[in-house]
């Protein structure tokens, strides 16, 4: 790696690019890759709803969900969601490395923890 001062002099007259420079500074390093998960396990509260259907969604959430089933489920959705602040895709590809993940979501409606394990 070369020094800043060795860079810029050699931007300054010419002898490279601002883009060559750039990278001669900043590297790219070699991206970590995640571990792989097995499940995804959701909680899910309803805030204006009863008793009755925050237990059914207890219920019916009980067991963690697979990934496989998960990332089939990403993978159809792609086909009716269009968004673009969000890369279905990507996310498809990304869930499989994702373990020891947490998401918690808090709206006025809901509260959704997602948990990969």
């Amino acid at each position: 790696m070369m020094k800043h001062a060795t860079v810029l002099h050699k931007i300054e007259n010419n002898e490279l690019t601002a883009a060559e420079g750039y990278d001669l500074l900043y590297p790219l390093k070699k991206q970590k890759i995640g571990k792989r998960a097995s499940f995804v396990k959701l909680k899910v509260r309803v805030l204006n709803e009863g008793r009755g259907v925050n237990n059914l969604l207890r219920v019916l959430f009980i067991l963690p969900i697979p990934i496989l089933f998960a990332r089939i489920i990403l993978r159809f959705s792609t086909r009716f969601i269009k968004s673009d602040d969000v890369d279905l895709k990507k996310m498809v590809h990304l869930i499989k490395y994702s373990k020891n993940t947490r998401v918690s979501v808090e709206s006025d409606d809901a509260i959704i923890n997602i948990e990969v394990i």
